[in-house]
């Protein structure tokens, strides 16, 4: 090994050795310092959908170590994918200090509204390029979400028998800038219900991504005894996203639905009327008595 090899370790080694007689003349203090990180805030929302956009946070770094010792703190900072930094990115205390710095996160423009990502800060303590210990701490990034919907059809009328099953289809676009779930009814649905209608959804709920739209339809059959009239049959949806944040984001959707009464579907209409038996024609009659003659007429050959 070279001369020049062997200087960082013996450094390191003398280093260790002085910091062990500093903490022995200190009361056995450890030569391991005490880091403690602050962040605030500890969750911060910030709004990329235009442009750009970057969230900064105060922080601060506090550090116990021994009387007369240099520390360098060394800080860095981490934001899963997203560019991070602190300002500055160091600091030098001798004996004990407490410093403040900002880490500042950067979001690309476009991202998706709703996502949330890990914001990591990390400091390195040491001296004379000898490690001692490391903090981190944690707080939380998410990019801002709106919320918007649309519910439209390509068929706003239907005509269906009584009884007989109709299916509409309609669609769902997603307006807001991220991924939602809405979530399907049927607007006053105890009008249907208690007639006993069969309503029934192929989806409760659907989840889109922004800007794209899903498929819905809904099966519907009048019930057997419903006369003849045009029904105003509405839907709606709502954003669970929104409702999440107490915000209420939803639109409707109507159907002028025409039901055609079934003839007796009900079971109310009269029987129709049996047809009675007949009394024999003269047919019958003239068939009779040409029976009785030709029978006459065979009793008077045998005598």
């Amino acid at each position: 090994m070279s001369r020049a090899s062997r200087i960082p370790g013996a450094v390191a080694a003398a280093a260790i050795i002085f910091l062990t007689a500093i903490a022995a003349n200190a009361g056995a203090q450890s030569i391991i310092p005490v880091v403690e990180l602050t962040v605030e805030p500890d969750t911060k929302d910030v709004d990329a959908s235009t442009g750009a956009a970057s969230a900064v946070y105060n922080c601060s770094v506090y550090v116990e170590g021994l009387p007369l010792v240099r520390y360098r703190v060394n800080l860095t900072a981490d934001c899963e994918g997203w560019q991070a930094a602190c300002d500055p990115a160091q600091f030098l205390v001798t004996g004990s200090g407490n410093n403040t710095f900002h880490a500042t996160v950067n979001v690309p423009a476009g991202e998706p509204g709703g996502q949330a990502r890990v914001l990591t800060v990390n400091a390195t303590v040491s001296t004379t390029g000898v490690p001692l210990n490391t903090s981190s701490i944690y707080a939380v990034l998410t990019t801002h979400q709106s919320f918007g919907l649309k519910l439209s059809t390509g068929t706003p009328a239907l005509s269906v028998a009584a009884g007989k099953p109709v299916t509409w289809a309609f669609s769902l676009k997603n307006n807001g800038n991220g991924r939602d779930t809405f979530s399907l009814s049927v607007i006053d649905l105890q009008s249907y219900t208690e007639p006993k209608w069969g309503i029934k959804f192929n989806r409760t709920f659907i989840s889109v991504d922004s800007g794209d739209t899903g498929d819905c339809a809904i099966n519907i059959t009048p019930e057997l005894n419903t006369t003849n009239r045009t029904v105003a049959f509405k839907v709606k949806a709502f954003s669970r996203g929104a409702s999440y944040q107490n915000i209420t984001v939803e639109d409707t959707l109507e159907l002028q639905l025409t039901v055609v009464a079934s003839p007796g579907g009900g079971g109310g209409g009269k029987k129709p009327p049996t047809t009675p038996k007949g009394t024999p024609g003269m047919e019958a009659v003239w068939l009779s008595l040409a029976v009785a003659l030709a029978a006459l007429a065979g009793m008077h050959r045998r005598s």
